[in-house]
């Protein structure tokens, strides 16, 4: 086990920490109390565990192998790294330094300085900016640089591509990749299990899962939109462990219970809920879901922010919660629940 320096989103850095220690704790790894700044949590866990716990993720950006964490009153002095056996890389490296924080110091300097170091422990590595095979990150703020091995980074490529806009169906206040994918994370559930969406809607949340390795399954009341569903499953190519029936989440049609829920029920003026109110719906429909589930198996429940929160959402079954503004009449809170 190594020790390793995330870096956090900074649009939401609370709901990013809660993210990487469900996905710690499903990976393997621990997150430790001390950090040199809110957005540069440290964990330990093995390398490929800190390398998929950032690929994997919404809001961890990058998992990063500690190197050093030096003081800036020691800027342009020589020092050592935290690491004795300190690995050396492959091939040429670049130095690629992030400011969190104003400082004196300009970027480029921060990299020589940092780059300096590291060479004269790797004699003979060269340096290359435009085709380096290793990334030394650095992240300053203004008490000191902290860095290491880039080991891993976010899917970026892979959440721009189930965009909205590149689903064949859409629906209004879709969730978006990101916010999907950080309601699978929270759920934690283990390698290979099964998510499940009782009010699966367009699908984004078991696009997400499904991207994640899941067995991605939901249910969708009303016919039309389920057909939409499994449209863009397999429009994206994430149809095959995956699927989408038309049924009532009030009469689950379910074999045996899911190793994690990940919900964004339906909300809006154009929401219909048959036989009674949404927030007694979602009471209903998880309660039945973590009576069913193994005990420490959790469900995660999207809702927004307001008077008609499910009383279900406000009891002793929610362990985390979070929230985040969409715009300027809608915040959503995130609320994990355990079985």
């Amino acid at each position: 086990m190594r020790r390793f320096v995330a870096l956090i989103s900074g649009d939401n850095v609370q709901l990013g920490l809660g993210e990487l220690n469900a996905l710690l704790d499903v990976l393997g790894g621990s997150l430790a109390t001390e950090r040199t700044h809110e957005r540069l949590p440290e964990f330990t866990a093995d390398l490929r565990a800190a390398r998929d716990a950032a690929w994997r993720s919404a809001f961890v950006k990058e998992s990063v192998l500690k190197l050093f964490e030096v003081g800036l009153e020691e800027f342009g002095r020589p020092f050592d790294p935290l690491v004795e056996d300190l690995p050396r890389p492959a091939g040429p490296i670049a130095v690629r330094a992030l400011k969190l924080e104003e400082v004196p110091l300009g970027r480029t300097e921060v990299e020589r300085w940092v780059a300096a170091n590291l060479l004269e422990r790797w004699r003979g590595l060269k340096v290359d900016l435009e085709n380096p095979r290793e990334v030394i990150r650095v992240f300053v703020t203004s008490r000191c640089a902290v860095g290491g091995l880039l080991v891993g980074v976010r899917d970026n490529e892979g959440i721009a591509r189930r965009s909205p806009v590149n689903r064949p169906f859409r629906l209004p206040s879709t969730l978006k990749p990101k916010e999907a994918r950080v309601v699978v994370n929270l759920a934690r559930v283990p390698r290979g299990g099964t998510v499940f969406d009782p009010f699966a809607g367009s699908g984004a949340i078991l696009l997400e899962a499904s991207a994640l390795g899941y067995e991605a399954l939901g249910t969708e009341v009303k016919g039309w939109i389920a057909r939409g569903a499994r449209r863009n499953l397999k429009a994206l190519g994430l149809g095959e462990r995956s699927d989408v029936i038309a049924a009532d989440a009030r009469h689950l049609p379910l074999r045996r219970a899911p190793d994690g829920v990940a919900t964004d029920p339906p909300y809006g003026k154009s929401t219909t809920v048959v036989g009674g109110r949404r927030s007694e719906l979602v009471d209903e429909v998880i309660g039945e879901l973590l009576d069913a589930m193994e005990r420490g198996r959790r469900a995660v429940v999207v809702y927004p922010a307001g008077s008609d929160m499910p009383g279900i959402l406000t009891s002793g079954r929610v362990v985390e919660r979070y929230s985040y503004k969409v715009h300027s009449s809608l915040v959503r809170t995130v609320n994990v629940l355990v079985a």
